[in-house]
């Protein structure tokens, strides 16, 4: 049998970095080689030319969610993008978009391509570029960054398709050749690869579409790996949630290229009306013990012990943390997930059921005001010294917000800039190993802007968007590859 492989200050969203590689002093991440990370990276500067594949378009049901792709440009000059979209029987004509100089585009795929439920293809002249996409129906919806490259493997640690869930699972391939794919699910007495989900084939140029819950019923928790047996796909995951039985959202998460030693969660958050959970995936062939490192923000020196887990292989464990004593209720914190054996795969779930208690003291960190909603974020195994936040409404209420977390040994001085604003750049310091989230101005009357960090030592960031007060997207930003390398967590 084939293996399984595998937030004080408040802000915005999406993401991209270069990668700065310390120079030896002990005082963050150190490198690693150049290659495709596990996570999303953009190109970075210097590069002539990035590609972006925002992957999955619709949630499976009859009147497809609004699909949109957010291209932000961060560079002093104007950027023409090339937009091709693709559907199960091929192709569609490509859109030319310009991207004005410092400033985010948002581009309905429906009413640009004239169809719904589309995968985009975004070709860029420019490697600064970043993209991301985002899906909403109705009061719900999810914001994620879109693909950089392609993998053998592509892991989704936390899907559902108990009552009132589904789980749809997209494989797009845009390229010149057909792609076939075995489809192993991973539960938690064991796995099993459904003879309907073995060999797969994806047509060259098209997308497919594949309900989960057809093969895997009424589960509260599985995990899916997607293996390539020829050819080349990308993969993407959308979960619905109806109501029924918790908050009423929209997941969307792009599948985890590779395992990893050490996975960061810049922040996250329990307390009133919040169910936080982490999932952690062996794809090994051997168990491994793996560490899960929750520090409150500004807690650093009276951090917990770490919740430990052991894994067996090609099996999951899942952390309650809202249920968990040594977790405070208040205020966010940060999130680290270490194995001391093989690399893992890790998933932190946020399903958010009411309004947030009052802040114990002036000042004091608060949730946004969500009363409901659903989220997923797979984490970070690299760090970066520069981000961009894209497209993201500054106006909202309750507003998006970036985290910041330093792995480090040593203080990260953080620069934030408005992409689309004033360009009034602010600093932030952030201690070694803790997390802060930080305001950023948007432009007047609450436009569409975007965030450009820099940071001399490697940093995780993170972000959380809101749709009102119904729905909210939490998840990794993207970080860029440069010609310095990439820096790699663990």
């Amino acid at each position: 049998m084939k293996g399984v492989r595998g937030l004080l200050v408040v802000v915005v969203v999406g993401a991209m970095a270069a990668l700065v590689v310390l120079g030896g002093d002990g005082s963050g991440p150190g490198p690693a080689a150049l290659g495709r990370p596990a996570v999303p990276a953009a190109p970075g500067d210097g590069t002539v030319s990035g590609t972006w594949y925002c992957v999955a378009g619709t949630d499976g049901r009859a009147q497809p969610p609004v699909h949109e792709v957010l291209v932000t440009n961060p560079t002093p000059r104007p950027v023409t993008v090339t937009l091709t979209a693709y559907g199960a029987s091929g192709p569609r004509p490509p859109v030319s978009l310009e991207v004005p100089a410092a400033a985010p585009s948002v581009v309905d795929v429906g009413s640009t391509f004239g169809e719904a439920g589309l995968s985009v293809m975004v070709e860029s002249p420019s490697g600064s570029v970043a993209v991301a996409h985002r899906l909403t129906s109705g009061g719900a919806g999810d914001q994620a960054s879109c693909a950089t490259s392609t993998s053998d493997d592509w892991w989704f640690p936390a899907l559902a398709t108990s009552r009132g869930a589904s789980s749809v699972l997209t494989l797009f391939n845009p390229f010149a050749s057909d792609a076939g794919v075995d489809i192993s699910v991973v539960l938690d007495s064991g796995v099993r690869t459904p003879s309907e989900l073995t060999g797969v084939v994806v047509p060259a140029g098209t997308v497919k579409v594949l309900d989960l819950a057809q093969s895997v019923q009424r589960r509260d928790q599985f995990a899916v790996q997607v293996a390539s047996r020829s050819g080349r796909v990308l993969a993407e995951a959308t979960q619905g949630f109806d109501g029924s039985t918790g908050p009423v959202g929209l997941r969307l998460e792009l599948g985890v290229a590779a395992p990893g030693p050490e996975w960061a969660f810049a922040a996250g958050f329990t307390g009133a009306g919040v169910t936080e959970q982490v999932v952690v995936v062996n794809p090994g062939e051997r168990p491994t013990r793996v560490e899960v490192q929750v520090t409150s923000f500004g807690g650093v020196d009276n951090a917990p012990e770490p919740i430990t887990l052991d894994i067996a292989p090609f099996r999951y464990a899942v952390v309650d943390l809202s249920a968990e004593g040594r977790v405070s209720g208040t205020g966010y914190h940060s999130i680290v997930v270490r194995s001391l054996g093989a690399g893992v795969v890790a998933a932190r779930l946020t399903a958010v059921t009411g309004p947030p208690a009052a802040a114990p003291e002036p000042g004091a960190a608060v949730r946004p005001a969500v009363t409901s909603g659903v989220a997923v974020g797979t984490g970070s195994s690299v760090a970066a010294g520069r981000w961009i936040v894209p497209a993201v409404d500054a106006g909202a209420d309750p507003a998006p917000v970036v985290f910041v977390h330093n792995p480090g040994r040593g203080i990260a001085l953080v620069s934030t800039t408005p992409v689309g604003g004033d360009g009034t750049s602010s600093e932030v310091e952030v201690p070694p190993g803790d997390s802060v989230a930080i305001s950023v101005p948007g432009p007047a009357g609450g436009a569409v802007t975007g965030v450009e960090l820099t940071s001399m030592t490697p940093v995780v960031v993170e972000q959380l968007v809101t749709f009102g007060a119904t729905d909210l997207a939490f998840g990794l930003a993207i970080p860029a590859r440069s010609r310095a390398g990439v820096v790699d967590l663990g």
